[in-house]
């Protein structure tokens, strides 16, 4: 039986912690989530949604044994209690035939579809022997097993305590209704000339209860909420809202936006875009979206179908920290790509690194020679500008020009360099 809410759950943990606090027995708490079930009812619908949580449900009972019990705890999350194990290796056995369980479709009603899930697993005593901590330590082990190709993971003692998944997810639906987000942006100039060519945007989050939330925190797990559909639009909104009130230069300042590795193959993607373009009012040629090597391996297809309908908009395409991916030529050649960025690793140290410098010289041919502009990233003195400018780079970006900054720090930044910020970087 499912049994809800989760402080109900919250009883039942401490029934369990009381029965095995004096004998040598574990007990085990299994997290799993649903992976992608936000963006499952955005593309299926919410009443599809309902079916397949139910159908869920009925594969984890068909799964439990008389004794284990299922908890469906919030959106797409259940927890299952193994109220007896004999060791980590028996949760383990149980997390593959959940995985396992899942690999054939799910058939709602007039569709049949396939999903996947992630497991987060805490011992009882081995890991808390509090029932607030032990899932606590269940959330930490599930934002782990987001990132493992497993899929489950073990809480591990070894790896610092995070702010969890739960927390998370809520706080970031609160923070997108409410348009909690702000951008920041980082200024590129041309190599050759030191005129301005640009800006990155960079969303940042300042969470009432925990600060500054970093962005390599909550994009993933927005990623894996569903939720990175509605922070990307956020963004791609923001973006070309602010940028209407940057000073007029005679040549416009170009806006630079990160894509996910998952929004590639979102339906809606070139919609949103376009739609973005059209409200605010900004020349297509004026954005440039920035895509990583890894979201074109993850579903080729797909990812080549929307980068070739964001090309027709006259959208600029940008391959995002190249070099640090896996993939070939073969796929590179037919991306419709206006410029290559090199990652940042590479830049740091190539006054000091011989195999560093060979590589971005190798980087900078090989991307001109397609019609690409390059784009050096990471950029932190003097020296590493100038070689990059001997070197034939395009543009510049990194704390030698500037570290990222909110709309009116740029706005008066670009006012600054455009009287004199060209002239200085020559000197």
């Amino acid at each position: 039986m499912i049994k809800e809410p989760r402080d109900a759950l919250q009883d039942q943990l401490n029934e369990l912690i009381a029965e095995h606090r004096n004998t040598q027995k574990q007990f085990a708490v299994l997290l799993i989530n649903i992976n992608h079930f936000r963006q499952f009812n955005i593309i299926h619908g919410y009443a599809s949604g309902d079916r397949l949580l139910s159908a869920f449900q009925l594969r984890l009972q068909d799964l439990a044994r008389e004794q284990d019990q299922i908890w469906r705890i919030a959106n797409s999350d259940f927890v299952m209690l193994l109220p007896e194990i004999l060791n980590a290796g028996h949760t383990t056995l149980a997390a593959i035939k959940i995985l396992g369980s899942l690999q054939g479709p799910f058939q709602l009603e007039d569709r049949s579809v396939n999903i996947s899930a992630s497991i987060g697993i805490a011992l009882f005593p081995e890991h808390a022997d509090d029932a607030q901590v032990l899932m606590l330590r269940a959330e930490t082990a599930l934002v782990e097993a987001y990132n493992d190709i497993q899929s489950y993971a073990i809480y591990s003692a070894a790896k610092p305590d995070r702010v969890t998944r739960w927390d998370i997810e809520s706080d970031l639906q609160q923070a997108i209704d409410r348009s909690d987000f702000e951008l920041y942006f980082q200024p590129q100039v041309h190599l050759q000339s030191g005129k301005l060519f640009g800006a990155e945007a960079l969303i940042r989050w300042q969470n009432g209860d925990q600060g500054f939330v970093r962005p390599d925190i909550f994009i993933p797990i927005a990623e894996q909420s569903g939720q990175i559909y509605e922070i990307t639009k956020w963004t791609i909104n923001a973006a070309m809202w602010l940028t209407k009130d940057w000073p007029r230069l005679p040549e416009p300042i170009k806006v630079a936006v990160n894509l996910s590795t998952k929004m590639l193959s979102e339906p809606g993607l070139v919609e949103t875009v376009q739609q973005a373009l059209s409200i605010h009012g900004i020349p297509n040629g004026q954005l440039t979206l920035e895509i990583t090597e890894s979201a074109l391996v993850e579903d080729y297809a797909a990812s080549l179908q929307a980068l070739d309908d964001l090309n027709a908009l006259g959208v600029n395409i940008s391959i995002d920290d190249f070099g640090t991916g896996y993939s070939s030529m073969a796929y590179f050649k037919n991306i419709p790509a206006n410029e290559l960025k090199i990652d940042r690793s590479f830049v740091r140290y190539m006054l000091e690194n011989r195999m560093d410098q060979h590589i971005v010289k190798t980087l900078i041919k090989m991307a001109q020679g397609f019609g690409l502009a390059v784009v050096a990233e990471g950029i932190e003195d003097a020296e590493t500008y100038q070689a990059l400018h001997d070197l034939g780079c395009d543009i510049a970006q990194g704390y030698h020009l500037a570290k990222p900054m909110p709309q009116q720090d740029f706005i008066d930044w670009i006012t600054a360099y455009h009287d004199d910020g060209a002239n200085r970087l020559a000197r």
